[in-house]
């Protein structure tokens, strides 16, 4: 796998490197093709979402790639391209093994190991507002390739990928037809008579067989658009100046008028297998031309169709962000649909910048980060489909639900219930079946109360005959944020009955009782007994055994994140 690598960073980011890397980043020459790439991203953060603005990319193989990283926002970042990994498909481990495989190193390096095999290039630390430009060479090897920000805790929300895959011949029997003549809007070709046609084996659209005319010239390009499966398709269309896009002799894209390039508009429709007839029209009067034309589907992925291709970001920008945030010394409570959380998930932001969600279908605390608690513009600004953490260095707790009968430590936990059913009609004996989740018998939900003064909630639930409230507090341990976790249950519990403390992380205690759930947050049990480490489902769990003849069992944990605050420095 071949890579050039150049690296240019603005003013602000020179100041913080200091002189020896001034001089070494200035001095590096870009690659001789730096100034013709084969495609040039842009990517930014989002000011105060711990986010890209664009996640997904698309390259062919071999493409000559300039990536810009733009940190738009008030917290350092980077960007590291990895090589895949069936293991790590999104890169997240990756990133949460720098922070241990750094150590005292980390910082300096800006959280990235730079002798990494699997790292294709990476950016440097930028500091807000700064910006870097890198020049690298897309892999040979078709794939998905994961990047990621490796500062603690930012993998979680800042990723994405560049999807490299061949071209496929999707347009065929393409042909043109120019027309001379002077307009402000598209003509009706068809009373017109052209003065030079041709085919386009190519399959892509070409302005370059009008390159002979100085201006005043309009062109009809026709073909077939081949797909081969029923599904949604974002066609993507910028000229300069006026187009339109024709799709089975239904216009879908127009771009009429004299204008320059401008950004690409898009348009979805959904189309079935088979071939489709294409049109596009396009007139140029005069000064600067361009056309481009793209499609992008789930089985197709991106495919140009045009010479002159288009920016191809794969996402706008989130609308401008509404944050919640609590005042007054109370807590919010909030029922919100978050990315990875069961759609019953209740979030908590309390006073001091920690924050939870908790889920009411399995009755558990899902998980905890710090700073800013939900960005809600979703459900103002389209149609809520759900609102995003807008705070930092999340961390899961343990999956599924929180008590379990273990007759042997080999057992695995029970992360859902589910139910199975034969679908197929008008067959004796069935055998297709689909899943469904369904109510765990031994739970059943009591809602929540909210203390009076603070707002802080007490979720309520019982498992089999025991009343059980899950409260939470922030707290603070060496000017670190922490949050103080209480579980209380009323009542015997059955025998062998055990709480999932954790499943993830490296769970081996230090010599303070600790246990790391993520590289930025550790795990400590204050009261309730001795946890059991063990090892089951291909990794490790910590399990706490429950005393059977208790009337009263009290839980105490807390949760304490070990890292500065998103990369930097906490303001004091």
């Amino acid at each position: 796998m071949k890579f050039e690598v150049s690296r240019f960073l603005s003013i602000p980011t020179l100041a913080a490197v200091g002189l020896f890397s001034i001089v070494s980043e200035v001095r590096a020459e870009p690659p001789a093709w730096s100034g013709n790439p084969d495609a040039t991203f842009v990517i930014k953060t989002l000011p105060g979402m711990m986010r890209y603005d664009t996640t997904e990319l698309f390259a062919a193989p071999g493409d000559r790639i300039k990536l810009s990283l733009e940190n738009d926002d008030d917290l350092q970042h980077n960007l590291v391209v990895l090589k895949t990994d069936p293991n790590d498909k999104d890169g997240q481990k990756f990133a949460q093994a720098v922070f241990t495989s750094l150590g005292d190193k980390a910082i300096a390096m800006g959280w990235v190991p730079r002798d990494d095999p699997r790292i294709i290039v990476a950016t440097q630390l930028l500091d807000p507002h700064a910006s870097e430009a890198i020049y690298f060479e897309a892999p040979e090897e078709p794939g998905d390739y994961p990047f990621v920000c490796t500062v603690p805790g930012h993998s979680l929300l800042m990723r994405g990928t560049i999807r490299v895959q061949k071209a496929i011949e999707v347009l065929t029997d393409l042909t043109y037809s120019i027309y001379e003549g002077k307009w402000d809007k598209l003509p009706d070709f068809s009373t017109l008579k052209p003065t030079k046609t041709g085919d386009l084996p190519s399959g892509k659209l070409d302005i370059g067989v009008a390159k002979d005319l100085k201006g005043g010239f309009g062109i009809v390009f026709e073909g077939k658009l081949h797909l081969t499966d029923e599904e949604d398709y974002r066609f993507f269309l910028a000229s300069d100046d006026g187009s339109r896009l024709i799709i089975d002799g239904e216009g879908i894209i127009d771009r009429d008028g004299v204008h320059p390039m401008g950004s690409p508009k898009e348009e979805m429709l959904r189309l079935q297998e088979g071939v489709h007839s294409l049109r596009v029209v396009y007139f140029e009067k005069s000064g600067q031309r361009g056309l481009s034309l793209a499609m992008r589907s789930k089985s197709l992925g991106w495919q140009d169709l045009s010479v002159q291709t288009t920016n191809k970001k794969a996402q706008k920008a989130p609308p401008k962000p509404i944050l919640l945030t609590p005042k007054n010394g109370e807590a919010i409570t909030f029922r919100a649909f978050l990315p990875g959380v069961n759609p019953r998930s209740i979030a908590v932001g309390y006073p001091g910048g920690v924050n939870l969600a908790w889920d009411a279908d399995v009755l558990n605390l899902s998980r905890v980060w710090r700073g800013g608690f939900l960005n809600v513009a979703s459900n103002w600004d389209g149609r809520g489909s759900g609102s995003q953490i807008s705070g930092y260095d999340q961390a899961e707790a343990s999956h599924g639900f929180p008590f379990q009968q273990l007759e042997s430590l080999d057992e695995p936990w029970m992360t859902v219930s589910k139910a199975s059913i034969k679908y197929e009609r008008d067959v004796a004996d069935p055998q297709k079946e689909i899943s469904f989740y369904v109510k765990n018998p031994d739970y059943q939900f009591e809602g929540y109360r909210l203390e009076p003064g603070n707002r802080f909630p007490t979720f309520r639930y019982r498992y089999h005959d025991v009343e059980i409230e899950d409260t939470f507090a922030p707290s603070e341990i060496d000017g670190r944020e922490a949050l103080v976790r209480t579980v209380t249950l009323r009542g015997k519990v059955p025998e062998k009955t055990y709480f999932r403390l954790a499943d993830s992380g490296n769970l081996e205690r230090n010599d303070s009782g600790w246990y790391a759930i993520e590289p930025a947050v550790w795990l400590k049990l204050d009261s309730g007994g001795e946890p059991v480490l063990r090892n089951v489902e291909g990794g490790k769990d910590l399990v706490l055994p429950i005393e059977p003849d208790t009337e009263k069992t009290e839980l105490k944990m807390t949760y304490w994140w070990q890292t500065k605050i998103g990369g930097r420095v906490k303001p004091d």
